[in-house]
């Protein structure tokens, strides 16, 4: 049987994001030094984003249980509908900043129809942990609540981090290397 340790991330962007934006580049570079194989695409339809598009995008690397998932905001939202219907579970999955529901973004609604599978995501996540920020004023800490009880993951809190548009590698590094 092949070594199926965690040997790549995808890092999927959030809503009004490209793989260039925030702590994406950072991120990168960080794991990249570090030996993985790291994926950071561009999803299309920033303002106007399409499901199935972003879907498309990660389908398209195939994730097993040698990847690590990694979504800001709206790229964790991707992530949770791709993990409801992927063929086989990852190692780990990190969602950041992560909504539950559109709040006042009607671009977003389809991307939120339907409410989600929380038990398939949990099966096919892995590991989940969430990092949401102290007092963020686009997606509220009360969704990282929410979810840290729907996935009994752990919930890590960054005070003063802007929507975690600033988010250092290591915090994502510690959570990839707890056992």
């Amino acid at each position: 049987m092949p070594n199926l340790k965690p040997n790549k991330i995808l890092i999927v962007h959030g809503w009004e994001a490209d793989s260039s934006s925030n702590w994406f580049p950072q991120a990168k570079d960080f794991f990249a030094h570090k030996g993985f194989q790291v994926f950071v695409p561009d999803c299309p339809g920033n303002y106007f984003p399409k499901l199935e598009d972003w879907l498309a995008i990660i389908k398209q690397y195939r994730p097993d249980a040698s990847w690590i998932l990694i979504g800001h905001s709206l790229g964790g939202v991707a992530l949770m509908r791709y993990l409801e219907t992927a063929p086989q579970p990852v190692a780990q999955t990190i969602l950041t900043a992560t909504p539950i529901h559109e709040m006042q973004f009607t671009p977003l609604k389809n991307f939120f129809k339907d409410g989600f599978d929380f038990a398939k995501i949990r099966h096919n996540g892995g590991k989940i942990n969430l990092i949401f920020e102290e007092e963020d004023e686009v997606v509220p800490l009360e969704h990282g609540k929410i979810l840290a009880e729907k996935f009994r993951a752990p919930l890590e809190i960054i005070p003063g981090a802007i929507h975690l548009c600033r988010l250092k590698p290591e915090i994502l590094e510690e959570m990839i290397n707890e056992s």
